[in-house]
């Protein structure tokens, strides 16, 4: 057994990253160093793994501007970048909408300019969309009306946090069904599941669609989480990833220590930073897999 690790600086989760293959790897196999409490600890993250924090939209009445704000954080988190509306942290990236409004008899034309700055405050980028609506959807709220607003904007936002570069496909032959995760609360567990599966999905591997589907390889994650000592858990991740006969071809190890308590219901923007980390090595095992004509 053999690993690789890899180091890289972003928010405060899970690392080292460790690919055990059962297979040659240029590193001999030493053993796993188990990380110390730290409040920011190193993890592998792209441009929008820092994540959009929607500040409420300034201008409109508070159902407007609450059903606006949840739109767009919908709206980002479809375009697989990791959004919310209260939770930050020092690498996020700030969205703000400005709401402008004129009468026009039973209608209202609406004007939403929309300002994404990063974390150290310089605008990154710009939108504007304009639309009639119904003044009392307006006054309302209505979320049919706040989706079709922040629909163009958000998708235009979410590719610029992320990048304009295409991604390589990377694994095209082999199809990856995805095991619900284990070990962390129902919330925790649907996250994982949804965010490395999003994560492989960009990276160009294909997903099983139905229970139909034969896939060939099955990825399950598993989760350990330690007991609470002097204000922090360690947690531990493990992706196995196995043939569809149930053959084990290798796993992603993923482990650190948070503070206590933290992971116990939602993982938020951590499941995303999770996936992330690990997809690059997942992939690494499937593209190896492949070329052992497994």
């Amino acid at each position: 057994m053999f690993h690789r690790t890899f180091f890289h600086a972003a928010p405060y989760l899970l690392a080292p990253l460790m690919l055990l293959a059962c297979q040659p790897l240029p590193h001999p196999f030493e053993e796993e160093t188990v990380s110390k409490p730290a409040k920011n600890a190193p993890i592998l993250t792209p441009p929008d793994a820092a994540g959009i924090v929607v500040g409420p939209v300034a201008g409109a009445p508070a159902p407007a501007a609450a059903a606006l704000t949840a739109a767009m954080v919908d709206a980002l988190q479809k375009d697989d970048v990791p959004a919310d509306a209260a939770e930050a942290n020092e690498h996020s990236y700030r969205l703000a909408g400005t709401a402008t409004t004129q009468a026009a008899g039973p209608q209202i034309r609406v004007s939403i300019a929309w300002r994404l700055s990063a974390a150290d405050g310089h605008v990154v980028a710009t939108e504007t969309e304009a639309g009639e609506v119904a003044s009392a959807a307006w006054r309302q709220g209505d979320e049919k009306m706040a989706k079709a607003l922040v629909a163009r904007p958000g998708a235009a936002l979410a590719r610029r946090v992320e990048g304009d570069a295409p991604l390589a496909k990377a694994v095209t032959a082999a199809t990856v069904g995805i095991v619900p995760v284990t070990g962390t609360s129902r919330d925790g567990s649907h996250e994982l599941s949804m965010a490395i599966a999003a994560a492989l999905n960009r990276a160009g591997v294909a997903l099983q669609q139905s229970p139909a589907d034969k896939p060939t390889y099955l990825l399950a994650g598993k989760v350990d989480i330690g007991a609470a000592q002097s204000g922090h858990q360690n947690i531990r991740i493990v992706w196995a990833l196995s043939r569809a006969d149930g053959k084990e071809i290798g796993r992603v190890s993923q482990e650190n220590a948070v503070p206590a308590g933290s992971l116990d219901g939602k993982w938020g923007d951590t499941a995303y930073d999770v996936a992330t980390a690990a997809v690059g090595g997942i992939v690494q095992l499937l593209q190896e897999a492949q070329a052992a004509g497994s």
